[in-house]
């Protein structure tokens, strides 16, 4: 789709969205100027008025208002959300993979709107608590090899019903992205779980830990970071001085609280932030939002490269050279 009709789907979006909150705005407006016209008309609403002016404005409005907003629902159903959908999808068609395409070192690159991670690989990995598999959401999935290295990328959302008395509610856990990469065969695998959270992500966690605590001589990190690992002996083995000032260096790059869980020959990723990647705004221009594609995708690259590529194994094997 060329860029004329994108911004053309763009602003009938607009237009839908902003056009069904003016008519139930003024659907609003009209009623209650009517009920007030009436009530002013008469002698016994006169009164009312005089002597419980708040309560006589509330009640005139509450109905318009329950009014409107029904309008407005209805109205997003049948119009709003259709043509929003509309542009959502061919912009993402147009520009994910596009975009990413001309990023250096991406290849074999595969892009679903509507794909994602299992909820069983999210659970399995230990990299963010699961939550209730009925409440479980992942989209927007992006795949394919970055420097011949395999990588999936997706939006998560996890959440679990709380429940208090007779009433419920569902509640978020974790709502950002996750990044699984699998590792080169010369880097350092892990024996079993590898967990390295933010203690303010793990405030959150509340899930599956790996049985050994552990305490690195890096006191910093040791602050900042809190580590469990299946494998005493491995944890150490893999959280060189070089890959915990990589972590350390990522973290500060996200700008959001993270969580790295090693796990056989596989790295997860988790960035916590309330961002969906990818989605489309009716209200930002074209070349703003490719922008913000770009920004997505440059924190899965520097991630593999500060976490993959900057780690000891792959230092070693640059510095040898082939053979």
């Amino acid at each position: 789709m060329n860029e004329k009709s994108l911004e053309d789907l763009q602003k009938k979006a607009h237009r839908a969205y902003f056009g069904s909150i003016f008519f139930s705005a003024a659907v609003f407006l009209i009623i209650v100027s009517v009920l007030f016209f009436l009530l002013l008309s008469s002698e016994t609403g006169t009164a009312y008025l005089r002597e419980s002016p708040a309560e006589m404005i509330t009640g005139l409005a509450v109905l318009p208002a329950l009014l409107a907003i029904g309008i407005y629902l209805l109205l997003y159903h049948l119009l709003v959300r259709k043509t929003y959908g509309a542009f959502d999808q061919a912009f993402k068609q147009t520009y994910v993979v596009q975009m990413v395409q001309g990023m250096d070192g991406f290849e074999r690159l595969t892009y679903s709107p509507m794909g994602g991670f299992s909820y069983n690989e999210i659970r399995d990995s230990l990299a963010v608590n699961s939550g209730e598999a009925k409440y479980f959401k992942s989209e927007d999935l992006l795949a394919g090899t970055y420097r011949t290295i395999p990588f999936s990328y997706g939006d998560v959302v996890t959440r679990y019903m709380r429940r208090n008395g007779k009433r419920s509610e569902i509640r978020i856990i974790f709502q950002g992205q996750i990044m699984r990469f699998s590792l080169p065969e010369d880097f350092k695998w892990s024996f079993g779980h590898l967990q390295i959270f933010e203690k303010e992500f793990l405030s959150d966690f509340k899930g599956r830990r790996a049985p050994h605590q552990i305490r690195t001589e890096n006191e910093d990190f040791n602050r900042r970071f809190e580590i469990f690992a299946a494998d005493e002996h491995n944890a150490f083995y893999l959280l060189t001085p070089q890959m915990m000032e990589q972590i350390v260096r990522f973290a500060d790059l996200a700008g959001s609280q993270v969580a790295l869980t090693f796990v056989g020959a596989v790295l997860y990723v988790a960035v916590d932030r309330a961002h969906s990647m990818f989605d489309a705004s009716i209200r930002l221009p074209l070349e703003k939002q490719r922008q913000l594609i770009l920004d997505d995708v440059n924190l899965l690259k520097q991630a593999g490269e500060l976490l993959i590529f900057g780690a000891d194994a792959l230092v070693r094997r640059e510095e040898d050279g082939p053979g």
